[in-house]
């Protein structure tokens, strides 16, 4: 345990523990929303291991032959795996490092320092005896990265298939015979409010296709969310049932749900959600949407599926990155942090990974439903797009995805810009009169759950929201074939029942806004 081997096993899991943990996570969450291959991350991380051991290895092996380099080479490690361990504790949490700590463990930096160099006779006895309580302490950190690491390659060993292709629904000869109906849509804007688009707008934002099509659609003034978060709220819509938990395999599929009422764990039942509804009525199902891995989850119920969800792994790699790119990125982008941490490289005003990942997101969705809308003989359609949630992607006032101080605001814009394109579409291939369009947000504008802490607020979120004040409300409007007439329902509506109202819709069983109220 007091091998310099062994130290440095404990020492190299502090350094990369950032790196192991989502991999080794019985969570499963990266390997849930995972586009790309598994061995393009497992790979470059282990490779940044197995790099970091043997450096220190051989540092260490070679520091006992040598007291004096000893001494700088327990000193450096000393301080570095301090700070190590305050950013593990950081990331671990999902917060940034606070600049107070920062500056504080500078200043401790440099009264160390001043201190060796002073009075280097009285510290070295103090560093000793550091250096011996340090010692079982990175034992025991070995024997914790022997477990991580273990479990981090059995979870992706176990996880190698997650993105191999599952059939889709197949179409019998019974089943393809439909009677002639109209379209339905389904387009959810994820996080998109009911107050903001219609209640209250802020000042000076337009949003003219949400205005035109109020004139002739049925809006839902207070609908009631069916949850927070949408890996649970999707699967609630979906089945009917109000779930408030997801446990999710390590291979991808099935999907577990924990129903709030009983109190118990159930597998998502693909043919008991509104898709199977749909194609017992004799519809074509299909969908484009983020976030979920929808093709993995529901293939069955499925005619057309896409899916993506783009992530910056730690360490600044990318699923889709090859193996070679993504081996390095872990020491680059430390290196970029630690040079902008004692000012040496400026940051730039470039969009962030996270703000270009969202943006080709969105971008990737908008193609993929836009040949499911014009195709006419697909005619149930769910598109779940990445908007209005932050980060902002847009810049409203450009009308363009060049972007400086993007705000959630500027989101809900291009909420109205692809919305007018839907209609653009639909009316090309003349579905639009024909088509029920069902738009809502799976749940309102988090303001004090989450953004109103994140580094990017701004002001004018801060006056749209009434100084972070949440209104639980998501957007939800209805718009019938042929409908003419605007129409409110102001009476709460549980968003759960949306199931319920396919399957009204599906049979003609709603027609008018008078049975829709």
């Amino acid at each position: 345990m007091r091998h310099p081997v062994t130290t440095a096993f404990g020492a190299s899991t502090i350094v990369l523990l950032t790196l192991l943990e989502p991999l080794a996570s019985p969570l499963h969450t990266e390997f849930y929303h995972l586009t790309g291959s598994v061995s393009a991350v497992l790979v470059p991380v282990l490779l940044n291991f197995a790099g970091v051991w043997l450096a220190l290895s051989l540092l260490l092996v070679w520091g006992n032959e040598h007291p004096r380099f000893n001494s700088w080479v327990w000193s450096v490690l000393g301080i570095a795996l301090s700070w190590m361990v305050l950013k593990d504790c950081c990331a671990l949490r999902g917060d940034p490092v606070p600049s107070i700590i920062n500056v504080a463990f500078a200043v401790v930096v440099c009264m160390i320092v001043i201190s060796a160099a002073a009075w280097r006779s009285r510290v070295q006895p103090i560093l000793h005896r550091a250096k011996q309580l340090a010692i079982p302490i990175l034992g025991f950190a070995a024997l914790s990265g022997m477990v991580i690491v273990a479990q981090a390659m059995l979870f992706s060993w176990q996880a190698r298939h997650l993105n191999a292709p599952r059939p889709l629904h197949q179409r019998t000869g019974i089943s393809s015979s439909s009677h002639r109906h109209g379209r339905i849509i389904w387009i959810l804007f994820d996080e998109l409010s009911y107050r903001q688009v219609y209640e209250h707008r802020y000042p000076g934002l337009e949003l003219p296709a949400f205005t035109q099509l109020a004139r002739t659609a049925t809006v839902f003034t207070h609908t009631v969310p069916s949850g927070l978060y949408t890996e649970q709220v999707l699967p609630s819509l979906f089945s009917g049932q109000r779930y408030d938990g997801v446990r999710i395999s390590v291979v991808g599929w099935p999907l577990e749900v924990h129903q709030r009422s009983t109190g118990t764990w159930s597998i998502l039942d693909p043919h008991k959600t509104v898709f199977q509804d749909a194609l017992d009525a004799g519809y074509t199902t299909a969908v484009a949407g983020w976030y979920n891995p929808y093709c993995r989850i529901l293939p069955e119920v499925l005619d057309r599926c896409f899916w993506t969800s783009h992530i910056a792994l730690p360490g600044g790699m990318y699923p889709e990155q090859s193996i070679g790119w993504n081996s390095e990125q872990p020491a680059i982008d430390h290196l970029v942090n630690l040079a902008r941490l004692v000012h040496l490289f400026p940051r730039r005003n470039a969009p962030s990974a996270e703000l270009r990942l969202h943006q080709q997101d969105y971008q990737e969705i908008v193609a993929a439903g836009d040949e499911l809308l014009r195709d006419p003989s697909v005619d149930f359609i769910l598109l779940h797009m990445p908007i209005p949630h932050p980060g902002g992607i847009y810049n409203r006032h450009t009308g363009s995805f060049e972007v400086s101080h993007p705000s959630y605001l500027d989101n809900l814009a291009l909420c109205d810009v692809y919305l007018a394109h839907v209609r653009h579409e639909l009316e090309e291939n003349g579905t639009w009169n024909d088509s029920t369009l069902v738009i809502m947000g799976d749940h309102s504008w988090r303001v004090s759950l989450f953004w109103a802490k994140a580094a990017g607020w701004t002001e004018e979120e801060r006056i749209a929201s009434d100084n972070v004040r949440f209104d639980d409300r998501p957007a939800y409007i209805v718009k019938l074939p042929s409908q003419t007439t605007p129409a409110r329902i102001d009476e709460p509506f549980d968003s759960i029942r949306t199931r319920e109202l396919f399957d009204k819709l599906f049979t003609g069983q709603i027609t008018t806004p008078a049975q829709l109220k």
